[in-house]
């Protein structure tokens, strides 16, 4: 029904964002990745989206790339995964990490994801091992998570993982708030913050 929806970001909700186009908000429902980049660009925002109907309820997804958008749509063709549930997969690990995990076999990394359980992880594999292009999903990430961290944002990241966030999650968090914040207890307060909008 909607391709994408382009416009500024007026409210930002714990698992959703309401864009204004046209003096109307559109409420989308969307991982932590793109909440991330929604919340640098700040307006003129392009989402992705997907209408899911269901018989009491009708919610749009959407996604600041169509790759992520495309691997929210492979997880919820898994028998038992939801769209709810493969939102909080992509909030936990980043679509082309997750792609990754997925072509390796990695049951163990995909359990860490919120919400999915080594049965559902073994699913998840099985089911879209072969549908997913390796190459082409992970040639493209929009959001860089820097390879080498400094020893306070570590510190910061050891200390979310921890308290039982994602260490995916944790590592855009602390990435983000970071420069603002020169000490690992300000920025974990920082973090834990941005992480309870």
């Amino acid at each position: 029904m909607f391709h994408f929806i382009k416009g500024n970001p007026d409210f930002f909700g714990e698992d959703f964002v309401v864009i204004e186009n046209n003096a109307i908000g559109y409420k989308i429902f969307t991982s932590l990745t793109t909440m991330t980049s929604v919340r640098q660009l700040k307006a003129n925002v392009m989402m992705y989206t997907q209408l899911v109907v269901r018989e009491d309820d009708m919610s749009l997804f959407g996604f600041h790339t169509r790759e992520e958008l495309k691997m929210f749509q492979l997880l919820t063709t898994v028998s038992g995964v939801g769209a709810k549930v493969a939102l909080g997969i992509l909030s936990s690990i980043e679509h082309s990490q997750l792609a990754e995990i997925i072509h390796s076999e990695d049951v163990n990394s995909l359990t860490k994801a919120h919400g999915v359980g080594k049965k559902t992880a073994q699913r998840i594999i099985l089911e879209l091992k072969e549908k997913i292009d390796i190459q082409d999903v992970a040639a493209i990430r929009r959001i860089e998570i820097p390879e080498t961290l400094g020893n306070i944002q570590n510190e910061a990241v050891e200390a979310l993982v921890a308290l039982g966030y994602g260490k995916n999650e944790a590592e855009l968090t602390v990435s983000q708030v970071s420069s603002e914040n020169n000490s690992t207890e300000k920025i974990i307060k920082a973090a834990l913050k941005t992480l309870a909008r």
